[in-house]
């Protein structure tokens, strides 16, 4: 594969992103000194106002403005953090989601202003012989041994050569010193898959259905012209062979993978079997890496020793120059929409990355988001399914069980018919999940005399409870306190608890089974990547009986021996007051249920809920998703939802609530008044608000939000540009707008 190359350019003015809330670039002068070291992509240190920030270089000047030009201070580094061929996706990226370029790039780019120092580690080659000269003669032998390794396999570092010639190193610099070896330093980049055994492997014998989906994917690859696929499989059917097999045939083209996985717990596994299929240029890229390790990597993809990516959501924006392949694996998930900052869809940036390279795009999933479906449906994806599992067993059973029938108090948690399940599990040496997507003890706590509820100081929720650590906590900002044994407002001992989380289904299922091996599996459990592999790691080698977890166990492992899945409390997203959340729970219902019967037994799956009846639910009971689908459409079809308008979430937030409430009301009415002038954008665009958020209070802010919605994504376009002209808050009122753009979440 070939190795990038980038020359240094010598331009007078250049465009610069700086890190800074700006909608707009900024045009700088590079002194003769710093020409031979400026690069598209440099990061460099550029003066605004009486400020020096961090700013990337894009490229010459596009314009000179009308004022003084300042000079760049300093090019931070000899590498760039990305070519010329990444400046249009960051650009695209910026303005379709309203935000400025420059904050963007020091949200997107690992390191900021550091400079990555790989370590420098000793390589040993055999020096060239003069042509016709003999071999050299009166070597020891483990001198003349270590001389032929070094002559037939190539430059070697020396801690490698120490593995199978112990005590090398005086030997090496004795051949060093006869003119026979070269020792040289190398730089020794930081690699996050260092550790692992991974011996090389082949690929896996495809199924016939898998044949033909490789076969479709190889045919989009192979025209050189952007494909976007739906690749949609039930679980187990061997979607991800059927992407790693594909990844051969665009390496084969001298061009690169980018793989995309919604979760570091997942990237990891799936950037193992890339490294054992593909060998040492392929790497993992997440935020669970250090920095300083991120930034080697993000400097090896620059340098062109990497051909494949493996990485969680942020992954999307890896510097690869030349890509071919881009892989969406769990399309449908939530986690691919940045939470805070930079809100950008992974999914959609990944799409119009894949449109600027001319490469094919994969979108993978057992449960597609409807909008994507809908689009296969529509023909502006390829669709290809996988209806059959590879494994020896069919699609697993799912049960209802209605909770209205059960009285008893001892089943409000586990049901009888899920606890005798459990038993039966253990009797025969399988496993089981349960699944309930709440963490802590209980949700609420509250006094049984005078109502008070327990609630965060600084946010308009209910403090969890989490007796494991004999406290309440917010689990939106970290605000804590001890759990109380009376009521701060009337005094009474009459605490009671509400709700169940994932602590207090392990603690049943421990006294329900005192023999069990049970671990549980949340954002307490495992607040990092590396904890939840270890748990994983144990639930694979049969170490534990039983894994309780939130969504974090819903998706892409494979463990052959769980034949049960448990589901407490599915009805929880179902009401949530989002217009997805059908989608949602169905979703994450049969993303579990998949777990179940993977191996030799067949799986069978309990979900415990109080409406049965509900289309959701029946639709996951034979796990049908085009049945699922067909009704979710008409909802949303009917609603005035995506697919069918885009939609986008301006918010409010300060400290003062009347303050926040007024000004919400002033854009809204203002925002209203111009739309009603172009009679295009009236009758296309539709403004639901202004009204209180639904976490109300947030870290102390008050947030009121406006919904946008559009038949078409030109009159959207339109109407944000009236609404950012229109922003003008009072002065001091400390009051900020945040524009969402596809919103994962209305809440």
């Amino acid at each position: 594969m070939g190795r990038a190359h980038h020359t240094p350019e010598s331009n007078a003015l250049w465009e610069v992103a700086a890190a800074l809330p700006l909608n707009q670039t900024l045009t700088y002068r590079l002194p003769p000194e710093l020409a031979g070291r400026a690069q598209v992509g440099s990061p460099a240190l550029v003066p605004v106002g009486r400020r020096v920030v961090t700013g990337y270089l894009l490229g010459p000047a596009r314009e000179v403005p009308p004022v003084a030009i300042k000079d760049i201070r300093r090019i931070l580094d000899e590498v760039p953090r990305f070519g010329r061929e990444m400046v249009e996706l960051f650009r695209w990226a910026a303005d379709y989601y309203q935000y400025p370029l420059g904050e963007a790039l020091g949200q997107i780019i690992p390191g900021g202003s550091r400079i990555s120092n790989p370590r420098q580690e000793t390589w040993a080659a055999a020096s060239e012989l003069p042509e016709g000269a003999a071999p050299p003669q009166r070597l020891g032998p483990k001198a003349q041994a270590l001389w032929e390794r070094l002559r037939d396999s190539g430059p070697s570092p020396v801690k490698e050569l120490a593995i199978p010639f112990p005590g090398c190193r005086p030997i090496l610099k004795r051949l060093a010193a006869r003119g026979l070896v070269r020792l040289e330093p190398r730089p020794a980049w930081r690699d996050p898959l260092e550790g692992h055994f991974l011996e090389s492997e082949e690929p896996l014998t495809l199924a016939p259905d898998q044949q033909k989906a490789r076969a479709a994917l190889v045919q989009g690859i192979k025209s050189g012209k952007f494909s976007p696929f739906l690749l949609h499989g039930v679980t187990a059917s061997g979607k991800t062979e059927v992407y790693l097999t594909a990844a051969a045939a665009v390496l084969a083209r001298n061009r690169q993978v980018l793989v995309l996985l919604p979760e570091i717990a997942l990237a990891h596994p799936v950037g193992l079997a890339f490294r054992r299929r593909f060998g040492e240029r392929v790497t993992v890229l997440h935020s669970g890496l250090s920095q300083a390790a991120r930034l080697d990597q993000w400097r090896r993809i620059v340098l062109g020793q990497v051909d494949v990516v493996v990485g969680a959501r942020s992954a999307v924006f890896a510097p690869l120059p030349r890509p071919g392949l881009i892989v969406v694996d769990e399309e449908h998930d939530p986690s691919y929409k940045q939470e805070g900052g930079f809100l950008y869809q992974a999914r959609d940036v990944a799409l119009y990355r894949g449109k600027l390279a001319q490469a094919t795009v994969v979108l993978v999933s057992a449960t597609p988001q409807v909008s994507t479906f809908h689009r296969a449906q529509e023909r502006q994806y390829r669709y290809v399914n996988l209806a059959r599992r590879v494994t020896p067993q069919a699609v697993p059973e799912v049960h209802l069980v209605d909770l209205r029938r059960r009285r008893d108090k001892d089943e409000r948690i586990i049901s009888r018919p899920l606890a005798q399940s459990l038993e039966e599990v253990l009797t025969r040496g399988e496993q089981a999940l349960l699944f309930l997507n709440r963490r802590g003890y209980s949700r609420v706590l509250f006094c049984l005399f005078c109502g008070h509820v327990f609630q965060c100081r600084s946010c308009s929720v209910a403090l969890t409870h989490h007796q494991v650590w004999g406290r309440l906590v917010c689990h939106y900002c970290g605000y804590g306190q001890e759990a109380p044994e009376r009521c701060p407002q009337c005094t009474s001992v009459a605490v009671k608890h509400y709700g169940v989380g994932t602590e207090r289904v392990e603690a049943e299922v421990r006294r329900l089974l005192p023999a069990a091996r049970v671990a549980r599996l949340d954002r307490d459990t495992a607040p990092h990547s590396g904890r939840a592999v270890e748990v994983f790691d144990r639930f694979a080698a049969g170490d534990l009986d039983i894994l309780v977890g939130t969504q974090m166990i819903t998706k892409g492992h494979h463990f052959p021996r769980v034949t049960l899945v448990g589901a407490m409390e599915a009805d929880l997203s179902l009401f949530f007051p989002e217009y997805h959340a059908g989608e949602r729970t169905f979703q994450l219902l049969a993303q579990v249920a998949g777990r179940a019967g993977r191996g030799q037994a067949r799986g069978r799956v309990l979900i415990q809920t109080r409406h049965p009846e509900h289309y959701v639910f029946q639709a996951v009971k034979t796990l049908d998703y085009e049945g699922f689908y067909r009704q979710e459409i008409e909802v949303r079809r009917l609603a005035g939802y995506p697919p069918f308008t885009r939609l986008a979430l301006a918010r409010l937030s300060g400290l003062s609530e009347d303050g926040v409430k007024r000004e919400a009301k002033r854009v809204v009415e203002s925002l209203q008044y111009e739309v009603s002038r172009n009679q295009d954008l009236a009758a296309r665009v539709r403004i639901l608000g202004p009204a209180p958020a639904g976490l109300a209070r947030l870290k102390g802010r008050y947030r009121w939000q406006i919904l946008l919605k559009s038949y078409g994504r030109g009159p959207l376009a339109r109407t944000l540009e009236h609404l950012r002209r229109l922003w003008s808050p009072p002065r001091r009122s400390r009051i900020d707008l945040s524009v969402d753009i596809d919103p994962a979440s209305l809440f």
